[in-house]
């Protein structure tokens, strides 16, 4: 565990568009986004920004190992901006699996934690063919606070979120592929899952090609206190875990749910 650095801390959210068959400027995309965020603590990427979650045929030939391609490349950038990264999600292979994988690091580039999708969508998508579950959700203990890792479909499980706070959870990292069809659903179940918790809700979606966008930053309140739109686009927010834990202090509904 990090040494303590502080109770309030800067995210930015690289709100990527989709990966395309042909996408190999992601790296200037990424360092575009970076400069108009300035200095930040904590960095998030969307869910298989690199893959493209439709693009299901890719997920065979486009899999890595944790010490693949996009794990160095998170490892590089978390050194050089000296901040701790949540990377978004890549697609993982592992004893002859596939897993829809987000990887932690710290201010050293130094992997925190792994987290596997838990629950995989058949709905309108063919990951539950090709993909394994994880086993469930992860809490890692930084300097910064404690933060409760989910992907995507994982938002619409309430008992995932409440797992992971019992555990000690201050804020939820979501990287997402939300569509654009399910709108309403995206926003209600962020402020949901924060009000639920007390906890903050930060939830980082891809951009075109059908997905919603809209990445956002939820208080332990259930109030959007930062959001985007549409395209691609980086948000920065302030993050204040002293008010929360005085919020979670003084009404402490979080902790007086009954068994």
């Amino acid at each position: 565990m990090d040494q303590p650095e502080q109770r309030r801390f800067t995210v930015a959210l690289l709100q990527l568009a989709i990966a395309s068959k042909n996408d190999t400027d992601w790296p200037e995309r990424i360092d575009g986004l970076l400069a108009q965020a300035g200095e930040v603590d904590l960095v998030i990427l969307p869910e298989l920004w690199r893959v493209g979650y439709y693009n299901f045929g890719s997920y065979h030939r486009k899999a890595e190992t944790v010490k693949g391609e996009t794990v160095c490349f998170l490892t590089k950038l978390a050194k050089n901006l000296r901040a701790y990264v949540l990377g978004g999600s890549f697609i993982e292979e592992c004893a002859g699996r596939l897993y829809n994988t987000a990887v932690f690091l710290d201010r050293e580039g130094n992997v925190l934690d792994f987290y596997r999708k838990t629950h995989l969508l058949s709905y309108g998508s063919k990951e539950r063919a090709i993909l394994s579950p994880g086993d469930g959700g992860r809490v890692v203990k930084t300097g910064l606070g404690s933060f409760g890792i989910a992907i995507c479909y994982d938002l619409r499980f309430p008992e995932l979120f409440r797992e992971m706070s019992v555990k000690g959870a201050e804020v939820f990292l979501l990287p997402a592929a939300w569509p654009l069809s399910r709108m309403e659903a995206w926003e209600v179940l962020c402020r949901a899952r924060a009000t639920e918790n007390q906890a903050y809700v930060i939830a980082c979606n891809s951009a075109g090609r059908g997905l919603l966008g809209r990445s956002m930053v939820v208080d332990p309140w259930g109030v959007k206190i930062a959001a985007l739109g549409n395209g691609e686009g980086v948000l920065r927010a302030q993050i204040d875990l002293a008010a929360e834990e005085s919020f979670r202090s003084e009404f402490p509904a979080w902790r007086e749910r009954k068994n």
